[in-house]
């Protein structure tokens, strides 16, 4: 999710509440710390604006956020309240625009030519990514809150009943199901489905990753990350909510007020794991894996051990977004619009660049050395890092 300074405990802490599923829920949530205060340092590096787009709408905070996805040549970004625009990556340039009336969660993915859209009543919408025609509409179950994936015919897509389901690409006709049971509290929002050739891998609220087949949806393994403990609902949250992460045949997976753990991706055997709580999204470089708890503190972990070689905590309580690698440099933004460079050596600060006042708490995206960051308002930056 991507992206000043003694604000109200409420900033901080209501983007929280706001990620909670409630059905029925005991217990109280309490924070009393303000968000870090950003502190000056020296940059070493520096960025240029290649373009930048401003809303054409305004967006209500209730709402949720505007979402981009790259595909290609084409950026294109949705509007919570239905609207659809194709971009060119390279300039921003607008290519086609649709009003889709529906309302939209910011589930987005694209490939193969599609562009996939999730609504609010539980459709997702596959549109062409040439012309933004409908080309067909499937309904599932319930919201759809993550970006669906696209591999071998087959698009996967999750649903916040704690479904995934198997649809054929070209007609979205519905090919399998797989089905967990959704804790009566859970964190709203799920995390995408990762395709890594024949399999697909996803985490569950019910503290559990699963591994299935793309073409048939068969279930190789699962394994629990983490188990409920506590005695109010909120204590026993364990949602695998934040994006997996591959690398050279291992799993990566955490679970809020749970672990992160390493998993073997043929039989799911668990590598290493450590307590941990984030529902960040993880990211990984040749040795390293990068990942922000609870607190908002950013951490490079080694990928072989899970043993912690650095720690930075100069962004706690920001509500950062998950972070991301460009040029290097781990990327994280904040709730205050500024975009954060660190060291992957050290965690230290290399540079900082305010890019909206408006949150940018949703994961940027970098495609062949640019970075694409959107804020909750809508202002789409592209961004090349110059050394000085």
């Amino acid at each position: 999710m991507s992206g000043s300074v003694a604000l109200s405990t409420a900033r901080w802490w209501l983007p929280l509440l706001a990620l909670l599923s409630l059905t029925g829920c005991s217990g109280t949530l309490t924070h009393e710390s303000h968000p870090m205060p950003l502190e000056r340092f020296e940059p070493v590096a520096s960025t240029v604006a290649i373009w930048y787009k401003q809303p054409q709408s305004r967006v209500d905070e209730w709402e949720g956020s505007p979402t981009i996805v790259v595909g290609g040549k084409q950026l294109f970004i949705t509007h919570p309240r239905g609207r659809v625009r194709a971009l060119d990556a390279a300039c921003g340039c607008r290519q086609w625009s649709v009003e889709t009336e529906v309302a939209l969660t910011g589930a987005l993915g694209s490939g193969d030519g599609y562009l996939l859209l999730g609504t609010r009543n539980g459709e997702l919408l596959a549109l062409s990514s040439k012309d933004g025609s409908m080309l067909w509409r499937s309904e599932l179950s319930s919201e759809v809150m993550s970006a669906p994936q696209v591999s071998q015919g087959v698009i996967v897509v999750r649903t916040n009943d704690g479904k995934m389901f198997g649809l054929n690409a070209q007609s979205g006709e519905r090919l399998w199901v797989y089905e967990t049971i959704v804790p009566s509290l859970s964190l709203r929002g799920v995390g995408a489905p990762l395709i890594v050739g024949d399999k697909v891998f996803a985490g569950f609220s019910n503290g559990k990753v699963a591994a299935l087949t793309v073409s048939n949806g068969q279930l190789l393994w699962e394994k629990v990350v983490a188990l409920a403990k506590g005695r109010s609902e909120l204590e026993r949250l364990v949602d695998v909510d934040a994006e997996l992460a591959y690398g050279d045949g291992i799993l990566y997976a955490v679970a809020f007020q749970g672990r992160l753990i390493a998993l073997d991706v043929t039989s799911g055997r668990i590598i290493w794991a450590r307590e941990f709580s984030s529902h960040s999204g993880i990211v990984l470089d040749e040795h390293q894996l990068f990942i922000s708890d609870d607190d908002g503190q950013v951490m490079a972990l080694d990928r072989r051990t899970g043993a912690t070689l650095w720690r930075q905590d100069k962004l706690m309580r920001r509500d950062i977004s998950s972070p991301v690698i460009h040029h290097g440099m781990i990327v994280v933004g904040d709730f205050e619009g500024y975009l954060h460079w660190l060291s992957t050596e050290d965690g230290r600060f290399v540079m900082r660049r305010m890019v909206d006042d408006a949150a940018v708490t949703v994961r940027p995206l970098v495609i062949n050395d640019i970075l694409y960051s959107v804020s909750h308002l809508g202002t789409i930056t592209a961004l090349r890092m110059d050394e000085l």
